[in-house]
């Protein structure tokens, strides 16, 4: 008999119960940066829990080994020739998700569930049940309008539940994982509770308002039905099936005529991604490069539809997603990820006495990944996914006397470390901002000055906070009109752009924050960098060519340089995307 290690099971405990409640008000990324957070802490806490315990685990190869680490190959050589490697690297800001960083988190989140000690399995998959139901009853409490920790007076969304993870499709695609489980719970016979965490996570998904996840939901209390009570010689297939059926049906509503403005967005937005695979089909854009991708390419349809300023910076399907952010070798490394979720799942079922706990925890993935055709999800929701990839993986693992080494474990618990301390760092950095933007938001332009330089100086190359410290430069040199002072102010306003162009030299933003810094010196009477804003801008053009604000400031540039060819014909731009 394994001994169990404390750390392990306490890091598993934070994965999947405190990861999706994890929230703080103190940074401007509240929903999204704590569970990043959280996560660090978690698989920090589990992998040192393993190095200093390998016994604590189960030695040997699972399917999904190689793919996974052929997976973090395509994602570095991808991120390599992306347009925005920092971005690549990191994650989008607000996300953190779909980044190397995220994905490499994912990874091991996987790879430690698939070798949890035999035994805690079941009492894993209960903490996934009991986190689900806490997190669906508090949606169906937003729903009924109370709302203790967020106080959220008017949900978002046409009045959608977001719980605590901020999106009401985070929501539905979470509960959908957990939904099987607990019909699994119920089916077992276990305590009353069971059926009442059950009715919870329904209530959840209820109050989500996600039509894909509905339709998800039940595709996967079909597929349990049928994979608990067959063999899985008998039951795969009809279960494919049923998943297969849904899709079809999800897409037939999205493509029917009439379709409201937002399915006709996503049909824009799945029309776009295949654009952008076909204009880098190899290694695709970079891990989370999408939204780059999108507005460079986005068709005048979806502008109609949605408007200019709404960016899109997912492509609203698995497939698609893969094919445009890391091309045909990440698409074929997928193809391999879910040929060894079907093997496990096959090697699973196959047993009399896992039988059940291995049909709920596949007809959860199958559920979800027919809500990844619809949706993109967040950074917790792939987290909940990869413990139950893991936890099925661990059922199909023989038990022996073997011992994982302990040197590599020793490593991977290092790495740990380190990737914990840099996301505190960004957590800091993020922190920091939020106050100074508090301060700038009351008028302590003194004060604000003072934290956006410390964030500044934290994290250097995160443009989201070069371009509030170039937007917050305008308000301070309004409210002065010392010479040196505005002078100071302009030289921090070059340096912003410099240092946007340095970390993203083809990304939109930064030539964008480039041409604003510029501007400053025009609107002072520093005429000689007209030429330079109108490089910065048509380059951020180029990258974005319908993008009315940008459009807007590129026309005043137009008219001071007395363009009058030019001034023509971005008011002819700017009339066609007016809206109608």
């Amino acid at each position: 008999m394994r001994r169990t290690s404390f750390a392990v099971d306490a890091g598993f405990f934070l994965l999947v119960a405190l990861v999706p409640l994890a929230w703080t008000k103190f940074f401007i990324a509240e929903f999204t940066l704590s569970k990043f957070v959280t996560l660090n802490a978690a698989l920090c806490l589990a992998a040192w829990g393993a190095a200093l315990r390998p016994e604590a685990l189960v030695a040997g190869r699972t399917p999904f080994d190689l793919p996974l680490l052929a997976g973090i190959a395509v994602a570095c050589l991808s991120a390599a020739a992306s347009s925005d490697p920092s971005t690549s690297l990191r994650g989008r800001y607000d996300s953190y998700a779909y980044g190397l960083w995220g994905l490499t988190l994912l990874a091991g989140v996987v790879q430690l569930a698939s070798r949890s000690a035999r035994s805690r399995e079941a009492l894993r998959a209960r903490w996934v049940t009991f986190s689900a139901a806490l997190i669906g009853g508090y949606g169906v409490l937003q729903k009924c309008g109370f709302d203790p920790v967020f106080h959220i007076k008017s949900l978002p969304f046409g009045g959608r539940a977001v719980s605590t993870l901020g999106s009401p499709v985070d929501l539905g695609a979470l509960l959908v994982l957990a939904w099987p489980l607990s019909l699994w719970r119920v089916d077992s016979g276990r305590r009353p509770q069971s059926a009442v965490f059950s009715l919870l996570i329904a209530g959840g998904l209820i109050a989500s308002g996600s039509r894909g996840a509905w339709l998800a939901a039940g595709a996967g209390a079909a597929a349990y039905w049928l994979m608990s009570r067959r063999r899985p010689e008998e039951s795969l297939a009809p279960a494919l099936g049923v998943a297969l059926a849904a899709v079809a049906v999800a897409m037939a509503y999205s493509w029917r005529p009439g379709a409201s403005a937002g399915d006709i967005g996503r049909r824009e937005v799945w029309k776009t991604a295949w654009t952008a695979f076909a204009q880098s089909p190899l290694l695709g854009w970079g891990p989370d490069g999408f939204e780059d991708a999108f507005r460079m390419l986005r068709s005048r349809a979806f502008v109609t539809a949605m408007g200019d300023v709404h960016h899109q910076a997912y492509a609203h399907n698995d497939v698609l997603q893969i094919l445009a952010s890391l091309g045909l070798a990440g698409a074929a490394v997928y193809a391999a990820l879910l040929a060894a979720l079907a093997k496990t799942a096959r090697r699973a079922l196959e047993s009399a006495a896992t039988r059940a706990l291995a049909a709920a925890l596949a007809a959860g993935l199958l559920g979800f990944w027919v809500n990844l055709e619809l949706n993109t999800v967040s950074l917790e929701v792939l987290a909940f996914a990869a413990v139950l990839a893991g936890l099925l993986a661990s059922l199909t693992i023989e038990t022996s006397s073997d011992l994982l080494p302990r040197g590599p474990l020793l490593g991977l618990a290092a790495l740990a470390v380190f990737s914990l301390v840099t996301a505190l760092g960004m957590a800091g950095a993020d922190a920091v901002f939020k106050a100074g933007a508090r301060a700038q938001a009351a008028g302590d332009f003194t004060s604000a000055q003072a934290l956006i330089a410390r964030a500044r100086r934290a994290a250097p190359c995160e443009l989201s906070y070069i371009l509030g410290e170039v937007n917050a430069v305008g308000d301070w040199i309004n409210a002065t009109h010392n010479v040196d002072e505005r002078l100071s102010l302009l030289a921090r306003a070059d340096e912003a752009g410099k240092t946007a162009l340095i970390c993203h030299p083809r990304q939109l933003n930064a030539h964008y924050i480039a041409g604003a810094a510029a501007r400053m010196h025009v609107d002072l009477g520093f005429k000689d960098h007209l030429i330079l804003a109108a490089r910065e801008l048509d380059m951020a053009l180029v990258l974005d060519p319908m993008f009315t604000p940008l459009i807007s400031v590129r026309l005043t540039v137009a008219r001071l340089m007395g363009d009058a060819k030019l001034v023509s014909e971005l008011e002819r731009r700017l009339s066609r995307l007016a809206p109608r």
